[in-house]
């Protein structure tokens, strides 16, 4: 388990990585168009079932095999993917002898293409030895990632793989994607409850950046959270209802971006954690315990967290400019409810059954201890927090 520290210290040096970012209707088809100008002859394509049966990618594979390369499709089946899955994913794709990796789709597609990308180039560290931070030594085979939710992964330099009962995560600048793809077109296809969950786990995240106690060092990263708030804000609903053109689609594909981009080098918080394992325990959508959990966690943490959270009330446009910073930061948690409630997520928390509360908080904490708090939390208070979503369920 790595340390805050480490992990700040690691930050302090991760400069910017640049990314090349294609964000336009038919975005992917001209990310064929650039694999075959790199030169890129033997292609992995990691995809979902549900994508695979919309047949989204079947006009890419054709123009990249009309130009000559070779496409070889791995479909990835359920949610966080397993240790098993990317050592035998990695193997196929190194007999296929692949030049590049291309992800098509959410998050979890996404870390698992990140992972497969750098056990290919590091093969005497196992995927045990490289989790945490800064313990993959090698850069990956070039990963392109087409984002077909929006989940704020395309743009992080994280994965999450699930190992036994713990869920690890990997932290590196190896694992930030080298072009990422935004294409409104895709999300138009796919059901939009996925697009809604993805962007509240995305918005979740650039919350938890902002009001982090390290976040004050990084102040690009701030300035992401505060460009990807209006949007969330402004067009998240809309598009979740249809009736808006392709530009406000693509609104809502950047703002997870920038969110992710925000928390590469300050990280995540506590309600990330709650998501992940509850989500993982009762096979639900991230996004979905975040729309729960996340108010929660800001009542636990108000009097640390308010002005921060005012601040954000304000450039989400949730609040009077005559708020003060209590009435503004409550009015930021009621906005976050509201808006989950207007995109179909507030009824869809886990029931929680008593005895998975200890594990859970457990589990929850061990994976929390490797971000900076603006308050800390013991286990006592992590089941609390859990037992009052429960009976918020029961109510």
């Amino acid at each position: 388990m790595s340390s805050p520290g480490k992990l700040l210290a690691y930050a302090r040096k991760m400069h910017n990585c640049r990314q090349e970012v294609l964000a336009d209707s038919g975005a992917f088809l001209q990310l064929a168009d650039l694999l075959l100008k790199q030169n890129k002859r033997r292609i992995l394509l990691l995809s979902g079932k549900q994508t695979q049966k919309l047949k989204l990618y079947d006009q890419f594979v054709d123009i990249l095999q009309n130009g000559g390369a070779k496409v070889f499709i791995w479909v990835h089946e359920g949610k966080l993917p397993e240790r098993a899955a990317v050592d035998k994913c990695a193997v196929e794709c190194q007999t296929y002898n692949c030049d590049a990796i291309v992800a098509f789709g959410g998050g979890t597609i996404i870390d698992m293409a990140k992972m497969v990308s750098v056990r290919m180039t590091n093969p005497y560290s196992s995927l045990y030895q490289m989790r945490g931070v800064d313990c993959i030594y090698a850069p990956g085979v070039d990963l392109y990632v087409v984002s077909t939710t929006g989940s704020g992964a395309e743009g992080s330099a994280c994965a999450l793989i699930r190992q036994d009962q713990y869920i690890s995560m990997y932290y590196s600048r190896y694992l930030i994607p080298k072009t990422v793809v935004l294409d409104p077109d895709l999300v138009l296809r796919l059901p939009m409850e996925n697009m809604a969950s993805a962007a509240i786990l995305a918005l979740t995240h650039a919350v938890e950046a902002y009001i982090s106690p390290v976040s004050e060092e990084f102040p690009a990263d701030r300035a992401n959270v505060l460009i990807s708030l209006p949007i969330f804000f402004s067009y998240l609903e809309k598009c979740y209802k249809h009736g808006v053109d392709n530009d406000t689609y693509l609104q809502i594909m950047m703002a997870p971006y920038y969110a992710g981009v925000a928390a590469r080098r300050i990280g995540f918080g506590y309600t990330h954690s709650f998501a992940m394992y509850m989500a993982d325990r009762y096979d639900m959508a991230p996004g979905c315990i975040c729309a729960t959990m996340l108010p929660v966690v800001l009542e636990y943490e108000l009097d640390e967290v308010k002005e921060d959270l005012a601040e954000l009330a304000r450039a989400a446009h949730l609040c009077s400019s005559r708020a003060t910073s209590e009435e503004a930061a409550r009015a930021f948690i009621s906005g976050f409810q509201s808006l989950c409630r207007r995109v179909g997520l507030d009824s869809k928390s886990p029931a929680i059954q008593n005895e998975d509360v200890p594990d859970l908080a457990e589990l929850v904490l061990n994976d929390a201890k490797q971000w900076r708090h603006p308050k800390k939390m013991k286990t006592k208070q992590a089941a609390a927090l859990l037992r009052k979503v429960q009976n918020g369920k029961k109510g």
